[in-house]
């Protein structure tokens, strides 16, 4: 089997191969062939000099031509104006491209009937729509089919190609719609373009089978005319020459015509209908010439060129005319498949074996030195005597070539450029974060060098501190089954000891197991250093930011602890916290650094604070004096402010989310239910927040603004002042109830000793009626400032 992959691989079988099947390809037009070679040859071809042939005019009906005859346009009188001048001019050979039809005026109808009689134009014929439309052309309009295909014998002494001769298939009959009756005896002619295979226009049929015999194209039609001699075919299905008289031209199988697009002008002249009307055009410019008359309303249709610009019907059979009487138009000539099989031969031979015995360098030198030359003498046989040499076939082959030299002489260095590519696209991947990626580049080769046990190594490290035992398992025990390194043997051991594959914490409520053997978890790029508590949505512990070395409070979310169901509105309420406070820039309200996801779990980094919650100082052997509490809502009242100014209400103010530094300043925190008023986000019918300190529009499941916030921070400061909370119930539908009807118990009467200020302030905060409580949060702070004076006076 070995041996048999060595000969299906060696360069002895597969450049004959691949040799024969780029010659067949080149042999029978494989498409794809074609469309590497178009494009080479519309460059090459460009480097021709447009030759300027005066024997072919173009008179356009355009904008300018419109204004001359107005309404004359496009109706008979003006038809028979433009003819009775080109005939006055002497114009003998005419290709009228523009449509005819009745006028209803039997005058007009019969004087134009006349003038076509004398003039005696070529009229275009369109093909049937319809199969059901039976019409047949005149015969004098179609010319007999030529001699039938000759033998294999006379293929080889005629030169032609057998591949693509037997690969011919002729072009299908096609019925043309003919001209009104009295237009009927006319000359006619076919104005068909085909594309090639890149959809683009090079080639013209000069005839196309139908009604058992052959239909001229309108610029093969003038061109007869002019010679007024039979034309010459050559054999059915064979490209060849058409000759009669004075003038001949090359075709290919399909009595196609190579369009002459060279340079960047047009191969004749062009004219305006309105310079005609105008007197400007005499008989040196029209008489004795080949001239087509184009309508732009019927041939306005854009047809794409190899040029890459686009040309009109009209402008199409110009430049065929003008190709065809052209002196040395490009053309394919019969033995160019001789010539580009040598060629290919010649390559093949030096594959086989003149390279093997060079190096890699002098081989590829060679290679290209002939692929050069053979490129400069396709293209002066080109630019010089407009002949066709296919250049693609031998490119192909010559590139596969070079690759084959490049393969056989350096396969070991290929080999090992191989292994340091898919080393550092590892190591490119773990630095970005892609451990998994990186993991499977690692197992694709054996880590022998020191480097690259080294960063497989570290692969292993970072998967441990992911929290993924098995894929830093796997890592070392591809290391180890390359020798020994470091204590891999050691980290096998403790990672096998521990719960394999078990990312789940060993408590309900913590989420990242920290007392694992190995190296300490990270999330994102913090490390995790031990718990701090517990939170809202999950644990929260202290990490370290390595890139500057700063301690952080890090808020996770396990989803393994929350209901599939609710999954996605929990996830999007963790980072609604993160969005609507990392909006907020305050220093009265926790900064939040960082927000991530990862595996399991997501994370939102944020300041890390000293101090204690407020809740510490509800109870009632641990009140606050009554300053103290103004001070500290003062604070509250100025971060509110400010978030309200931005737009975001907080939603649920609560003692547990008001820090209290141990400097005396206090710090907003846990914007987790929080909603952007200003945007789209603001619902109606869901009820967030704790449910001791919502207000009755929270309860009510109505829309809240920032008096909310208001109601929720008279609840607390009722609870700071008194040790209890204003309203109470022995269910959560009783307490909801109570919030939205009830009364509370007067604060004067819980704790008489209190300032009548203060009683006064919580009572205008537990309004039920929105209006009726302080205007936003800065007017209250300024109520407070006044308060906290006032209590310090005396």
């Amino acid at each position: 089997m070995r041996h048999l992959k060595k000969l299906l691989t060696s360069s002895w079988l597969l450049c004959p191969l691949l040799a024969l099947a780029i010659l067949a390809g080149s042999l029978t037009d494989y498409p794809l062939l074609q469309r590497l070679e178009l494009p080479i040859y519309d460059r090459l071809l460009a480097l021709r000099g447009t030759s300027m042939n005066p024997q072919v005019v173009l008179l356009t009906i355009d904008q300018q031509s419109r204004a001359t005859l107005g309404d004359e346009l496009p109706s008979r009188a003006g038809q028979l104006r433009i003819l009775k001048k080109l005939h006055a001019l002497g114009v003998r050979q005419l290709a009228l491209l523009t449509p005819l039809s009745f006028s209803g005026d039997p005058d007009t109808d019969q004087l134009l009937t006349e003038q076509l009689r004398l003039l005696d134009p070529v009229l275009p014929v369109e093909p049937l729509q319809s199969a059901t439309v039976s019409a047949k052309l005149t015969e004098q309009s179609l010319l007999p089919l030529p001699p039938s295909l000759p033998g294999p014998k006379q293929l080889l002494l005629l030169r032609q190609n057998p591949l693509a001769v037997e690969r011919f298939n002729p072009l299908p009959e096609t019925d043309f719609l003919p001209p009104a009756p009295p237009f009927a005896k006319a000359t006619l002619g076919h104005l068909q373009f085909p594309a090639d295979a890149d959809g683009r226009i090079r080639r013209h049929p000069l005839l196309l089978p139908s009604q058992g015999r052959l239909l001229p194209s309108v610029p093969l039609q003038l061109v007869l005319q002019q010679q007024a001699s039979e034309l010459q075919l050559p054999p059915r299905e064979l490209p060849g020459t058409l000759r009669f008289r004075t003038w001949q031209t090359s075709i290919d199988r399909d009595y196609q015509l190579l369009l002459d697009l060279s340079g960047r002008g047009t191969p004749y002249l062009k004219y305006s209908v309105s310079q005609l009307l105008s007197g400007e055009l005499d008989d040196q410019n029209l008489a004795q010439k080949l001239v087509l008359l184009g309508s732009s309303e019927r041939f306005a249709d854009q047809q794409p060129l190899a040029t890459r610009s686009s040309h009109s019907t009209s402008e199409l059979a110009a430049l065929a005319t003008a190709t065809l009487v052209a002196e040395s138009p490009p053309s394919h000539p019969a033995w160019a498949w001789l010539v580009e099989t040598l060629v290919l031969a010649y390559f093949l031979v030096l594959l086989l074996l003149l390279t093997p015995r060079l190096s890699a360098r002098a081989g590829s030198l060679t290679l290209g030195l002939f692929f050069i030359g053979w490129v400069l003498a396709a293209t002066a046989s080109l630019v010089i005597y407009s002949h066709w040499l296919r250049i693609a076939p031998a490119l192909l082959l010559c590139g596969i070539g070079f690759c084959i030299v490049r393969w056989n002489v350096g396969r070991r260095n290929l080999r090992r450029g191989l292994l340091e590519n898919h080393r550092q696209l590892a190591l490119n991947l773990q630095e970005q974060g892609h451990l998994d990626q990186a993991l499977e580049k690692f197992l694709q080769f054996a880590p022998r060098d020191a480097a690259s046990k080294e960063m497989l190594y570290n692969l292993g490290l970072d998967f441990e501190r992911k929290r993924m035992p098995h894929k830093a398992l796997t890592a070392y025990r591809h290391l180890l089954a390359n020798g020994r390194f470091r204590d891999i043997k050691e980290r096998i051991k403790n990672l096998q000891a521990g719960e394999q594959g078990s990312v789940t914490p060993q408590r309900p409520d913590a989420t990242i197991v920290l007392d694992r053997p190995g190296e300490k978890p990270t999330l994102g790029r913090y490390r995790i250093e031990r718990e701090l508590g517990q939170g809202a949505m999950g644990t929260v512990y202290l990490g370290i930011d390595p890139k500057i070395n700063r301690e952080v409070a890090i808020k996770t979310l396990a989803y393994s602890l929350v209901e599939p169901a609710q999954l996605q509105a929990v996830k999007e309420r963790f980072f609604r916290e993160a969005e609507a406070a990392g909006k907020l820039n305050h220093p009265k309200i926790v900064t939040i650094y960082d927000v991530g996801e990862e595996n399991d779990l997501a994370y939102l980094a944020m300041e890390l604070l000293n101090g204690k919650t407020l809740s510490d100082y509800c109870q009632p052997q641990q009140l606050l004096e009554p300053l103290r509490v103004v001070q500290i809502l003062k604070q509250v009242a100025q971060a509110l402010d400010y978030a309200h100014q931005q737009g975001v209400v907080h939603r649920d103010i609560k003692p547990a989310n008001i820090i209290l530094l141990d400097d005396g300043q206090i710090k907003v925190a846990d914007f987790g239910i929080a909603r952007m008023v200003s945007s789209s986000q603001t619902e109606t019918g869901v009820i967030l927040g704790t449910p001791s300190y919502m207000s009755p529009e929270q309860v009510a499941g109505k829309k809240v603004d920032d008096r909310s916030d208001l109601f929720s921070l008279g609840v607390m400061m009722y609870e700071l002042l008194s040790g209890e909370k204003p309203f109470q119930g022995e269910s959560m539908g009783a307490l909801m109830y109570n919030i939205a009807n009830c009364t509370y118990r007067p604060l004067g009467e819980v704790c008489p000793q209190l300032p009548g200020d203060c009683q006064r302030i919580v009572g205008k905060l537990l309004q039920k009626t929105l209006t009726r409580r302080f205007k936003s949060a800065g007017v209250l702070a300024n109520a407070l400032e006044e308060l906290q004076q006032r209590l310090e006076n005396g």
